[in-house]
C-alpha cells in the first residue's frame, strides 16, 4: 500500500474535530512521520489562535496510532486499539498557532508485551516545538 493512497480518516478511532493527524508522511519499521494542519476549525485553538500544549501530546499519540494502522493495513493484519498510558519528560519549546503544519516524528524504542515506548518530536518547519516520551498500551484479542 502506498502512503499517498492511504485514507487515514477511514481507520482512525478519532473523528473530526478530535482527529489531530491528517496524513502519514513516512513509515519504516520503528519510525514514522505524520502531519497535522492546525486549521481555524481546530477546537484546541484558544481565542488568540494558539494551540493548547496538551494537544501536542495528543497529536503525538494519534501519530503512533496512525503509523500503526497504516502498517497493519499494508500487512493485512487485524487492527487493534491503543491507549495513552503515560507521558514522560515532555518538554515544550514554543507554541503552534492557527495555520501551522505540525510534523510529528515518532520512534518506537521499546516494546514490552503490549506496551510501546515511543520517543516523539514535533516540528513546525524545521523548528522543534516539543519532544517527549509516550507509553502506549495496545489492546490485543
Amino acid at each position: 500500500m502506498d502512503l499517498k493512497d492511504f485514507n487515514l480518516k477511514d481507520f482512525m478511532l478519532h473523528k473530526p474535530p478530535m482527529l489531530l493527524v491528517d496524513k502519514v508522511l513516512e513509515k519504516s519499521e520503528k519510525q514514522a512521520k505524520t502531519s497535522f494542519l492546525a486549521g481555524k476549525e481546530c477546537i484546541f485553538l484558544n481565542e488568540n489562535g494558539v494551540l493548547a500544549r496538551p494537544a501536542l501530546i495528543e497529536i503525538a499519540a494519534q501519530s503512533f496510532a496512525a503509523a500503526d494502522i497504516f502498517q497493519k493495513t499494508a500487512d493485512g493484519k487485524k487492527l487493534s486499539k491503543g491507549f495513552l498510558a503515560s507521558v514522560r519528560d515532555f518538554q515544550f519549546y514554543s507554541d503552534a498557532k492557527s495555520g501551522d503544519e505540525i510534523i510529528c516524528s515518532i520512534k518506537e524504542t521499546n516494546e514490552i508485551a503490549q506496551l510501546h515506548v515511543v520517543e516523539v518530536e514535533l516540528f513546525i518547519n524545521d523548528a522543534r516545538i516539543a519532544r517527549g516520551e509516550l507509553r502506549i498500551f495496545e489492546l490485543t484479542e
